[in-house]
């Protein structure tokens, strides 16, 4: 790969070498490299297990001297490293794509390093602890009687937001099946009382139509019987 420089202040000097055998360490690469130019940062990162197969290592050096880059690309640019297994990885050197070298945060030092003793709630438990410590030593009937008598409060107390909720579930799911059952019934009562009055209508047309289709003969026969009538004493004369 080729090169180029620019010196002055936004001169690059951070290279990185890529393509590095995945099983390769720090210092087997540093090793390798010996003797390296005068550097003032130098980075290893294993492979990325996650980008399989194209599985890689890398290392990022900034050397001081410019001058000293082509030097390192002519050595180490095509440059064959082996791995345990015996395969074949040729390097790449390049400039890094970021010239900037990351700083190392310093860990601020804990204000509240050593001051435990001091702690009221470590105070507390200690208070606690001791009281247990007495129990413990104490009469084992009235260790027991202790024991029973916690055993009775959790037992008292046997509840949590995270029951207490579900509980309310619970109940509030058999309140809307309760409620559902109940919609069904009246909805059952209610086509029942439809059924009924729509058969009590149709016996009633039924009921008026033989009604009125008996109406003709009965007047018919009315007048049959009156005409009988009226004949018959003529007949007895």
């Amino acid at each position: 790969m080729y090169l180029t420089f620019q010196y002055g202040p936004s001169c690059r000097k951070r290279v990185v070498i890529r393509r590095l055998p995945p099983g390769l360490t720090k210092e087997q690469l540093a090793e390798q490299l010996h003797p390296l130019p005068a550097h003032d940062y130098f980075e290893f990162f294993t492979a990325d297990l996650s980008l399989y197969p194209h599985l890689y290592s890398r290392a990022y050096i900034n050397f001081r001297n410019p001058d000293d880059i082509l030097l390192f690309r002519d050595r180490f640019d095509g440059y064959i490293f082996i791995d345990s297994k015996g395969l074949e990885y040729p390097a790449v050197v390049e400039f890094a794509p970021f010239q900037k070298i990351a700083k190392k945060k310093l860990k601020k030092k804990d204000a509240k390093t050593g001051s435990i003793e001091d702690d009221p709630e470590y105070k507390k438990f200690l208070e606690a602890y001791c009281v247990e410590e007495e129990k413990t030593s104490a009469n084992p009937e009235t260790l027991l009687g202790d024991i029973e008598a916690k055993t009775r409060e959790l037992i008292a107390r046997r509840t949590t937001p995270l029951l207490e909720y579900i509980k309310n579930r619970k109940l509030e799911k058999q309140r809307i099946r309760e409620e559902k059952r109940e919609e069904r019934r009246r909805r059952e009562l209610e086509k029942k009382r439809l059924r009924e009055e729509e058969r009590k209508r149709r016996r009633e047309e039924e009921r008026c139509k033989r009604k009125a289709a008996d109406r003709p003969k009965r007047s018919v026969e009315k007048e049959v019987r009156i005409q009988v009538i009226l004949i018959r004493p003529k007949n007895d004369s």
